[in-house]
């Protein structure tokens, strides 16, 4: 189906887009100039016909089915993703598939075919955190997973990758926002202070104890979220702070630049890289709380 034939049809976003040759827009749509006969992806770096020229197609099948012959240069019929942004797709499959291993940046070079220390930049880059700091988080939600099925603590910890030793216990414990013990039974005794915020993947719900962060859920509305924060943690009083502070704010604000390969993920791998770096952001406030729980969860933000 043809999206627009003349140049005032075009929407101007998606001229816009076509511009900038925005990586974000490759897969939503193709352009191609009808003085060459040939289409593209957003991003080629061919020089852009005049608009008067340009034709706007959702996929390469529409342009064809109009005999347009996709570009050689951009390929827009192949997968669009460069090499780095293809390794750190192969890694954080390979993560969540063995998060209960002990997964070394050593590992992830040999599952990745490139040396450690190139993937662990363009790993930075591409994710927004290192990949021990995402490799913690999913640990730390699996660890959840075991906790909520039933598994005692020690089996739990185990099974999440932990290992058994009291550091690695007191880690657990800070990550989940209390003991292992307490998170098992619903939160029992705990006092959750909640906030939420917009975010670019939705309503971005945020809870924090005096221990630190304990939950950080994504959805389409506030309501929905409110009730899986209630599921988790049915034996804890939550409160609602109706006021984020520059805090919250800042930490969602921090992660809501994506690169092109994040937006391709499934939406699932998009909200597990989310809350892992709303997490590590939130991480650096916590090393305030000498200065008062008050202080953690925003009221003097």
């Amino acid at each position: 189906m043809t999206i627009a034939r003349k140049q005032s049809e075009i929407d101007e976003t998606v001229w816009q887009a076509v511009l900038r040759r925005d990586r974000n827009f490759d897969g939503k749509f193709v352009y191609a100039a009808l003085t060459t006969g040939i289409y593209c992806r957003p991003s080629c770096p061919a020089r852009h016909p005049h608009r008067r020229n340009t034709l706007i197609f959702l996929t390469g099948d529409d342009a064809e089915r109009e005999a347009f012959i996709a570009c050689r240069r951009c390929r827009p019929r192949s997968n669009s993703l460069t090499a780095a942004e293809i390794y750190v797709k192969v890694a954080l499959d390979y993560i969540e598939l063995h998060t209960e291993q002990s997964i070394t940046l050593s590992l992830l070079s040999q599952v990745t075919g490139v040396s450690p220390n190139h993937f662990q930049q363009s790993f930075k880059r591409i994710v927004g955190l290192s990949p021990k700091a995402f490799c913690d988080a999913r640990r730390l939600v699996h660890l959840k997973e075991y906790l909520k099925g039933g598994e005692s603590v020690i089996r739990s910890i185990y099974a999440a990758g932990y290992g058994s030793s009291r550091a690695l216990y007191e880690r657990a414990s800070k990550g989940l926002g209390m003991t292992p013990a307490i998170y098992a039974s619903g939160g029992r005794g705990a006092r959750i202070h909640y906030v939420v915020i917009d975010s670019r993947l939705g309503r971005a719900l945020i809870g924090a104890t005096q221990e630190g962060v304990c939950a950080v859920l994504l959805g389409r509305n506030d309501k929905q979220l409110v009730s899986r924060l209630q599921d988790e943690f049915p034996k804890a009083v939550a409160t609602c702070d109706p006021l984020p502070s520059a805090r919250w704010l800042s930490a969602v604000r921090a992660c809501q630049s994506t690169n092109p390969l994040l937006s391709k993920l499934p939406l699932d791998a998009q909200h597990r890289v989310f809350e892992a770096r709303v997490r590590e952001v939130l991480r650096g406030y916590e090393t305030i709380r000498a200065k008062g729980y008050a202080n953690l969860i925003g009221r003097n933000g």
